[in-house]
């Protein structure tokens, strides 16, 4: 039995406090697990950026999410899960790409999660498989539960993109959660090879990453970002 406990705040200072809401069943490879649900005392605000604390079976794991302009004002909102690459935090990936990001976010009124893998390392199972025991996939797939609950994200507009290392996590997801994952864009040197390892359901889209030139280390395009996003949004469970 897991259990999940959460600490909320507003980036970078605002600290708030937060009560038990419920608690949420979970399946997380093949066990069910339980989640403590908390919500906010203080409601999150449009254009914020905003990060929470989980203990996770015993270990902590941070995240960092950005709300868009015109949050409130619809039913559901989609999910962009934002993967950093190998030996990187959110904070990379924001500094990176925040901007770009959420303004692609506010556009399309879209939530943006940006987790943090543990020490800068995604457990994709794409290497190291025999040694690597952190379950990465069972700590997205409560995220997504959690901001399907707490935020009001579209199940069937959940999305998953990632930079090289984070790229392998998200073509995981596309294997291991197809029924979560609408689409993925996995930036990573070959999906041809990646496939050798395993195959996103055929319900899952994939952007097409093989004719991009990828440098570890380098920004990424905003252009090709901005293609990636529109391919992502396109689609639906």
């Amino acid at each position: 039995m897991l259990y999940l406990y959460l600490r909320y705040e507003k980036s970078p200072k605002m600290a708030l406090r937060v009560a038990i809401k419920k608690m949420l069943a979970v399946t997380v490879s093949m066990c069910v697990l339980q989640l403590g649900a908390y919500s906010q005392e203080t409601a999150v605000q449009a254009q914020g950026l905003y990060s929470s604390d989980f203990v996770i079976d015993g270990i902590p794991r941070n995240i960092t999410f950005y709300i868009p302009s015109g949050f409130g004002k619809k039913d559901t909102y989609p999910l962009v899960i934002f993967l950093h690459e190998e030996g990187e935090s959110s904070k990379g990936a924001l500094k990176k790409y925040g901007d770009k990001l959420q303004q692609l976010a506010d556009s399309s009124a879209s939530i943006v999660l940006f987790p943090d893998a543990v020490k800068g390392h995604w457990n994709s199972r794409m290497a190291n498989a025999a040694t690597d025991t952190i379950n990465d996939v069972g700590f997205v797939d409560i995220m997504i539960d959690y901001f399907v609950q707490q935020y009001h994200c579209d199940p069937e507009r959940v999305y998953a993109a990632g930079l090289y290392s984070g790229g392998e996590m998200a073509w995981r997801l596309g294997c291991d959660r197809p029924a979560k994952i609408a689409a993925i864009a996995p930036f990573i040197p070959s999906q041809t090879e990646a496939a050798k390892k395993c195959t996103p359901s055929s319900g899952v889209a994939i952007f097409n990453t093989e004719k991009i030139t990828l440098q570890p280390g380098k920004k990424i395009a905003g252009s090709i970002l901005t293609d990636a996003w529109n391919f992502l949004l396109a689609h639906r469970k």
